[in-house]
């Protein structure tokens, strides 16, 4: 009797204790989480707290419609993502801080004066660390592309715009839901933390990491790229195969070579490089207030070589979310530390006393100082000279990589990941455009953000006029009989090894006004740039690589054809109005 007596004496402590622990700790996650039922329960006799920008500006509100409040989100499918909706259940902000913006901290004294005293009820609002001109612009440019673009603060992991498309409108969820539930193009996906994608030549950014630390001296490292090379069963080729010469590390970087980096991923190895993307929390699960999928890296020692070649230039098996790429980036912008991510800035009750205030904190130092820079100084090599040049910004040094992550179904998808300026680090970027093709890619993207972001935080405003950009979606139709796109080889019996290659553009003659398109960009990245410095407008270059070959160009060397007003020296043209440029092999 006495044994069974203590035994549920010890079960009634135990059941009290995990009903302390579920009310005093474990409530607010209860709150949020997508099995409450709760958070499909919106009554309308509750005014829930209302969520802000950086700004102050409104971004989901209840509003009084007769005896009942209804949710308002004034900038709808823009921040569809960060807000999220309630009603229909709830995601987004709405659901991770439901419990604030139900005011349950206090519901008890809430529902005690709202019967003594006719009190209005009101929940806690919300201030994010999301700035609305930005926001909208990262929107806006994604245009009606399936894609993402994430904005931060490098050196405090705040957010500072999280755009994903296509979305939906959060107004009208309840009278959408069975068509969105049955799009095919997940509206309601968020890719920007929930995509996972092949990360392409960004990924070298770890793989040349991995080279600085071990190997002995990276600095005096050169390579011969013939255009391709063997490793184990795979044949990597650089972008068009393009003949590259002797590189070292910044050149590789620069131009992007495929084979460089296949081979210092070899000559790392598998667990090195596995050990480096584990040190950079690529296989980490990196927390947020909006569910987050987890990045993969899935090298081992036992890997192939097929498959630590193809790693090694961000293929294979390798997938990132774009979340993730823009924590990558911004820790080489902030000396080797990558902060913990977030959107909420602070709490206010509904008598605007601040309740809570978020603390910016280091999630992990990943790199030291002097590998930072020492990457740093490669990335600037990308904007100067190599494959980022349409990420050249007006008044201030970017550093960044352009990707481009083949898709064995589709077009490929177009990556950009960057920050600036250099001397000041004050925003990182990454954006993915999905199966993209042609000229409309990622990189200009994310330099008008960059852009936009330094202006308004330096000059205290932007203008969406000197951000006109949208990256038109691209059908694989549309490149279907080109000859001169960028599947087109060099065909080595129309040139002898010491001629100057012909490289032609997919955009045809007096299609562009006053830009330079196809500027030394391994995706054929739009060049254009609102004449900012920097900029080769139609000048010929070694990088160029905006097409393939002709075997018979029409060549035109006293046709002034022009860009911008200049004379461009050694373009041409061929009989269908490609654009054609030489260059030295």
């Amino acid at each position: 009797m006495k044994r069974v007596f203590w035994l549920l004496v010890v079960l009634f402590v135990m059941i009290l204790g995990k009903l302390f622990k579920t009310v005093a700790y474990d409530r607010q996650t209860i709150a949020s989480s997508s099995y409450n039922s709760r958070l499909g329960y919106d009554s309308g006799d509750f005014k829930r707290g209302t969520i802000y920008d950086v700004d102050g500006n409104v971004m989901a509100e209840s509003v009084k419609d007769g005896d009942r409040y209804k949710r308002q989100y004034p900038y709808g499918r823009a921040a569809a993502h960060i807000t999220g909706y309630t009603g229909s259940g709830a995601v987004g902000i709405e659901a991770a801080e439901n419990f604030t913006l139900l005011g349950l901290n206090n519901e008890i004294s809430q529902r005690a004066e709202n019967i003594l005293h006719g009190v209005e009820m009101q929940g806690n609002d919300v201030h994010l660390t999301v700035d609305m001109d930005i926001q909208q612009l990262a929107y806006e440019l994604l245009g009606n592309n399936k894609g993402a673009a994430v904005v931060m603060n490098p050196t405090t992991g705040a957010i500072i715009a999280m755009a994903s498309t296509p979305a939906y409108n959060p107004n009208t969820v309840n009278a959408d839901w069975n068509e969105l539930a049955n799009d095919s193009s997940s509206p309601m996906l968020n890719r920007a933390t929930q995509g996972l994608y092949p990360p392409g030549s960004t990924f070298k950014i770890i793989t040349a990491l991995a080279a600085m630390r071990n190997m002995a001296n990276i600095d005096d490292f050169t390579f011969d790229c013939e255009g391709e090379v063997e490793i184990g069963n795979s044949v990597i080729h650089c972008y068009n195969s393009r003949v590259h010469g002797r590189l070292n590390i910044d050149d590789a970087m620069a131009v992007s070579c495929n084979s460089t980096f296949a081979t210092l991923g070899k000559t790392v190895g598998a667990a090195k490089l596995r050990e480096t993307a584990d040190n950079l929390n690529a296989n980490s699960a990196i927390t947020l207030e909006v569910p987050l999928s987890q990045s993969s890296v899935s090298l081992s020692r036992f890997s192939s070589d097929s498959e630590l070649a193809e790693t090694s230039i961000g293929q294979g098996k390798t997938v990132v979310t774009p979340i993730y790429m823009a924590m990558l980036i911004s820790s080489v912008a902030n000396d080797g530390q990558m902060m913990q991510p977030y959107m909420v800035s602070s709490i206010t009750d509904s008598a605007g006393n601040t309740v809570s205030t978020t603390v910016p904190k280091v999630y992990d130092t990943v790199m030291t100082s002097q590998e930072a820079d020492r990457l740093t100084e490669m990335l600037i090599q990308v904007i100067n000279r190599g494959t980022g040049t349409a990420a050249q910004l007006k008044g201030y040094q970017a550093a960044g990589k352009t990707g481009t992550a083949e898709n064995e179904n589709e077009n490929d998808h177009s990556w950009f990941v960057g920050f600036a300026s250099t001397d000041n680090p004050q925003v990182a970027v990454a954006v993915i455009l999905e199966n993209v093709s042609g000229n409309e890619r990622a990189t200009p993207i994310g330099a008008r953000l960059m852009q936009a972001v330094l202006d308004k935080q330096n000059a205290g405003k932007i203008d969406n006029n000197n951000y006109n950009y949208q990256a038109q979606p691209v059908t694989p139709e549309e490149n279907k009989n080109d000859e001169i796109n960028s599947d087109t080889e060099i065909i080595e019996n129309t040139v002898t090894p010491d001629d100057d290659y012909v490289i032609g553009s997919d955009n045809t003659d007096g299609s562009t006004d006053g830009t330079s398109n196809g500027n030394n960009n391994e995706n054929g990245t739009d060049g254009t740039q609102n004449g900012s410095p920097g900029t080769n407008d139609g000048s010929s270059g070694d990088n160029n690589t905006g097409g393939g070959t002709t075997e018979t160009p029409t060549i035109g060397g006293s046709d002034n054809n022009t860009e911008g007003g200049n004379t461009a020296p050694g373009l041409y043209k061929d009989n269908e109005g490609h654009r054609l440029e030489l260059v030295n092999k």
